[in-house]
């Protein structure tokens, strides 16, 4: 988190600050860092800035994140960019969702769509009739989960790691299916390998080149990757998907229908890292 704000800063110091705007930002649950980023930058600028926030909270899944094992650091970029919104004076409205009577209350001369994006739900072969969950519903609470899981993660990212290892410290008997050579593959390595420490000692069993396939009240089929061959995993009791996410930007739709100058920033584009979604924000947030 320090490296992210590093580089805003040695970013920010390269453009000039000028313009006055009002801006109106509808956001919903998702990586909540870069339309903070974009509130800041205009407020620098000398913009009158509203955000409005779906949920009671900030962070969208900066807050899932921090819930992971090893991952509460991710807090800080909550609390680290809320706190710089309230000394810039940003209006702050939470547990709102924006449509067409607020657009038209606040006639903003421009709208950053901060929207985030959704978990992914593949389809496969008793994806309704078995006990499927996803990795949000894990981390919120939301779900129930039975003693025997299999983590289906076709990503090999921090999610599917980090939930295997969670539900293993709260006593569930865990299978993680990678849809990779490892898992954590897509992070960094010194990281990675300590997390893969942790599951080995936990005894999660660990199931490289993975395809989820199918599922059915007591059994997760899979495919190897590379032999196409069928993998059986029995006396499962609930499939947790880590399948990545999708945009979630049909308040576009309805901000285009509009005629409004609009743009978009984070995993409302496509699902992407914090460093990128923050990115993001402050292009656009010097742009205007």
């Amino acid at each position: 988190m320090l490296l992210i704000q590093l580089f805003v800063l040695a970013f920010d110091f390269s453009f000039r600050l000028f313009g006055l705007i009002t801006a109106l930002i509808p956001c919903v649950f998702q990586h909540r860092h870069c339309d903070i980023k974009n509130l800041l930058a205009w407020f620098e600028r000398g913009h009158d800035v509203t955000l409005f926030e779906r949920e009671k909270q900030l962070g969208g899944q900066a807050r899932l994140a921090q819930l992971l094992p090893h991952r509460a650091e991710f807090g800080g970029i909550i609390t680290n960019l809320t706190r710089e919104m309230e000394l810039a004076g940003v209006n702050i409205r939470k547990g709102v969702s924006v449509d067409c009577s607020v657009i038209e209350e606040f006639a903003p001369d421009a709208i950053v769509l901060a929207t985030g994006a959704t978990p992914r739900w593949p389809e496969f072969e008793g994806r309704y009739t078995a006990a499927v969950v996803d990795a949000w519903q894990v981390l919120q609470g939301h779900a129930k989960v039975g003693k025997s899981v299999v983590v289906a993660d076709w990503r090999a990212d921090w999610i599917g790691i980090g939930v295997a290892e969670l539900l293993a410290q709260n006593g569930h008997q865990v299978r993680l299916a990678v849809n990779g050579y490892m898992p954590g593959q897509t992070i960094q390595m010194y990281v990675r390998d300590a997390s893969i420490g942790r599951l080995h000692s936990l005894g999660v069993e660990m199931l490289p080149y993975m395809r989820l396939f199918g599922a059915d009240e007591d059994s997760v089929y899979l495919q190897h990757i590379m032999s196409n061959e069928a993998v059986i995993c029995e006396e499962v009791d609930t499939l947790v998907l880590c399948q990545g996410h999708v945009p979630q930007n049909s308040v576009e739709d309805l901000v285009r229908g509009m005629g409004l100058e609009h743009y978009l920033v984070g995993d409302c584009i496509a699902p992407r890292t914090a460093e990128e979604a923050v990115f993001d924000g402050l292009k656009v947030g010097l742009q205007l």
